[in-house]
């Protein structure tokens, strides 16, 4: 399963929506290995195949990202299930 992510618009989120970033949630953004503050949209979900398809490491890599699979910080547990439900119900 994968989310629809935003790097932008952190501010005005919606039920559906979380953010993890920096300056709020310093812990969890180690954690997940976030390069940027993100915003999660559990209104759109997308399943995609584990492949070099969609998870290959780009030929011009001028941050050094690699692609890798989060892990999310217990202190992010209830915004996650609470934007997901929100998500769900609407």
């Amino acid at each position: 399963m994968t989310l629809r992510i935003f790097t932008w618009h952190l501010m005005r989120l919606k039920t559906s929506e979380v953010t993890i970033t920096q300056a709020k949630n310093p812990a969890a953004f180690k954690l997940d290995g976030l390069a940027y503050d993100t915003k999660f949209d559990f209104k759109v979900i997308v399943d995609f195949p584990w492949s070099d398809r969609y998870f290959k490491v780009p030929v011009r890599n001028p941050h050094g990202n690699t692609p890798k699979l989060g892990k999310l910080h217990v202190n992010m547990l209830s915004a996650v299930e609470a934007a997901y439900h929100a998500a769900s119900a609407s």
